[in-house]
């Protein structure tokens, strides 16, 4: 299989992690199912498209709740890549799994996801754990005068 999830990808925030092992899970079944019939192509690459769909969902929900000062740029990606993604659905819908679909599924679609990850994602995790850290950083209370050498 040519299609992997390897650990250079881990952007250090667990959930988004786990959804990126997920999506190259399903995008690895889909490649298998080149070797399979017409049908099993079409519900392996349904089964990676409700996964991108939902870890964008999710990625973009986060976005714009913490109001992530890049998430204009990131949907932009998301967006491009979905045109993109949709396109080669049509190529399986019209004319089954051509090399062009083939293709899609082996080369162009982990090329986005990894390139994807380290250029949105990483940065996005990055501010995440920031935002976090900050949050969980001890407050001096009203009136405390004290310093850290008292």
């Amino acid at each position: 299989m040519t299609v992997n999830w390897t650990p250079e990808l881990t952007i250090n925030h667990e959930l988004l992690d786990a959804q990126h092992v997920q999506l190259f899970r399903t995008l690895g079944a889909a490649e298998e199912a080149l070797a399979g019939s017409r049908e099993a192509l079409d519900a392996a690459v349904t089964s990676f498209a409700d996964a991108l769909m939902a870890h964008i969902a999710f990625e973009e929900r986060v976005m714009d709740d913490l109001l992530y000062p890049e998430r204009v740029r990131h949907k932009s990606a998301h967006e491009l890549f979905v045109a993109d993604f949709e396109q080669m659905r049509a190529e399986l819908r019209a004319k089954g799994p051509t090399q062009v679909v083939a293709n899609w599924i082996r080369r162009r679609i982990p090329e986005w996801l990894k390139f994807h990850i380290r250029v949105n994602d990483q940065p996005f995790a990055a501010w995440l754990l920031r935002r976090r850290d900050e949050a969980e950083k001890p407050r001096p209370r009203k009136g405390d005068t004290r310093t850290k050498s008292s």
